[in-house]
């Protein structure tokens, strides 16, 4: 089945998070700020997400967005084409937010630091 893409036009969002999906590093280790995170966001009571650099948010609560998206292999979730998000504040401006670049995926795992001291971290 081919997945055909939907698009949602000045739609309000009502809610907005940000969950970090790669494995977690101590700011020791330059922390969390380029991770991969799953972002979503509530639109007219349907949830859509998909994956991005960092916990900037896209899209804040109270913009208007326009934006195309296609059902997952499932049929369960809504994931959103990154490349047509547009946000529009409330003047009617449209802003560009969130860290839109990419990298591979972390595959290492985190170890405690040598110093005792850097284990609350």
């Amino acid at each position: 089945m081919v997945a055909k893409k939907m698009r949602v036009e000045g739609k309000p969002v009502t809610n907005y998070h940000a969950v970090l999906k790669e494995n977690s590093r101590p700011p020791s280790r330059g922390g969390n700020t380029r991770a991969w995170h799953r972002h979503s966001f509530v639109i007219d009571g349907e949830s859509y997400s998909f994956l991005a650099l960092g916990a900037k948010k896209w899209v804040f609560v109270g913009d208007t967005v326009s934006f195309d998206w296609k059902w997952d292999g499932t049929g369960k979730y809504r994931n959103v084409d990154t490349a047509s998000v547009e946000a529009r504040n409330s003047a009617g401006k449209i802003v560009v937010r969130g860290e839109r670049g990419t990298k591979s995926w972390r595959t290492a795992q985190t170890r405690l630091p040598g110093r005792r001291r850097e284990w609350k971290d």
